[in-house]
């Protein structure tokens, strides 16, 4: 009967990084670090130049400020202003019064002319009578009519129309003149005033 022997001596098998990976990692991670501290560094530099100028500027304004201090005035309010002022705005209120009477005294006005003048177109009559002078004063309050008629009649019955016209109602020729001349027509002259107040007017 023959002995087998089945042990066996292993031998054991060297793990891990070799020597010569362990150095080429090192020298990258060296290079690594010297390439971050030379960014850094260049970036302290950076900083630190930015804030020297920054600090000149700082520097400079302030010497411009304190320059402008140096030569700054306080104003000294003028006593006579609020009076100056009250006077203007007195000023400006009469203005403002006396415009808006001109305004009104305008509406007044044009009314005024408006209103006679479309009574007296409207109250003419159609034929025989002409009117060759219309003089209104103070807004048609006062009004002269002068004219031509070849009727005798016409001049009373248009007088008549006019005064039954809203206008018209209640108004008073202080002057009447009427003469015939040499074309045979009535020359009439109508008159709210007498002759010396028109003269006046004029």
């Amino acid at each position: 009967m023959q002995n087998l022997n089945l042990f066996q001596i292993e031998r054991r098998q060297k793990s891990g990084p070799r020597r010569a990976q362990m150095l080429l990692g090192l020298g990258v991670l060296l290079v690594a670090c010297l390439g971050h501290a030379a960014w850094t560094g260049w970036q302290l530099h950076e900083g630190a130049q930015r804030l020297a100028v920054l600090h000149a500027q700082a520097q400079e304004e302030e010497a411009q400020l304190e320059a402008v201090r140096g030569n700054f005035v306080e104003p000294q309010l003028d006593t006579r202003l609020p009076e100056e002022l009250a006077a203007r705005e007195h000023d400006n209120r009469e203005l403002q019064r006396l415009i808006a009477y001109l305004q009104v005294l305008g509406v007044q006005r044009s009314a005024g002319f408006v209103a006679p003048l479309t009574a007296l177109t409207e109250q003419h009559p159609q034929s025989g009578l002409w009117l060759s002078g219309i003089s209104l004063h103070q807004g048609g309050r006062h009004m002269r009519l002068q004219g031509r008629s070849q009727d005798q009649e016409l001049l009373p019955q248009y007088l008549q129309r006019l005064g039954q016209s809203a206008v018209f109602k209640g108004r008073e020729f202080a002057r009447f003149d009427v003469q015939r001349g040499d074309d045979q027509l009535l020359h009439f002259d109508l008159s709210s005033q007498l002759k010396d107040q028109e003269a006046s007017n004029e």
